[in-house]
């Protein structure tokens, strides 16, 4: 008697998520990237495709040593670490100081300053403040607009990634000067800028009036979000 066989059927489900392998280079860029945030950010920030982006995290991809070395740069690591992985993850990350100060106060005009790096452990800022190296920078409040929170001379570290979500203390740019300042959104949209000393008033602008990253005419433009304070003793 002919026996009828059932085709086994493989078990469905949402696929695993790949770990990278740090013993390949296509494994170490994708780590590195992964640290980073995202394809889509690096793209961003160095202009290179998404489509390359992803070529080189596949097996035999042609490298060019000039995308490499400005991925390399973004992704703050050694181009070197990509290629051979001779090297590790870098254990400090240079932040750029800028020699600029955000008024806590009536403002400062915002001028083009010269930045010089300052080291931080790179577990410092990833594992304990939850950010990424890329994007951070330093500057200085002045002014007693935000007291108690924020005092005058202290170094802000400002991240300066894109984020739907606008929540907190922010470096802004308005009224031609660098202003350090809460900022809130209403159930309409508008943004709410405000002190945390009460002898400010708070002021609101329209979604339409308010840019993020550089200053291009908007009324109020949004640089970064103030992750950490370092105050003097």
């Amino acid at each position: 008697m002919a026996v009828e066989t059932i085709p086994s059927r493989r078990r469905r489900g949402p696929p695993s998520r790949q770990i990278a392998d740090s013993a390949t280079r296509e494994g170490r860029l994708a780590q590195a990237i992964q640290r980073y945030g995202s394809a889509r950010q690096l793209h961003l920030a160095t202009g290179i495709s998404e489509s390359m982006i992803g070529k080189y995290q596949r097996p035999g991809a042609d490298w060019k040593p000039s995308k490499i070395a400005d991925m390399a740069a973004e992704l703050g690591v050694a181009a070197d670490w990509l290629w051979t992985g001779e090297t590790k993850l870098p254990a400090s990350v240079a932040v750029s100081y800028y020699d600029a100060k955000a008024s806590a106060g009536f403002g400062r005009t915002c001028e083009e300053s010269d930045a010089r790096p300052v080291q931080f452990p790179r577990s410092f800022l990833t594992d304990e403040l939850g950010l990424q190296p890329a994007g951070l920078i330093i500057i200085t409040a002045d002014g007693d607009s935000m007291l108690p929170t924020i005092h005058s001379g202290d170094r802000l570290l400002i991240d300066t990634q894109p984020s739907s979500r606008i929540e907190g203390v922010y470096a802004v740019v308005m009224h031609a000067g660098l202003f350090v300042k809460r900022v809130s959104r209403t159930a309409s949209g508008d943004f709410i800028v405000q002190s945390d000393n009460p002898a400010y008033r708070p002021e609101t602008f329209p979604a339409e009036q308010v840019s993020f990253g550089n200053p291009e005419g908007q009324a109020l433009t949004i640089i970064g979000r103030v992750a950490w304070t370092m105050q003097r003793v």
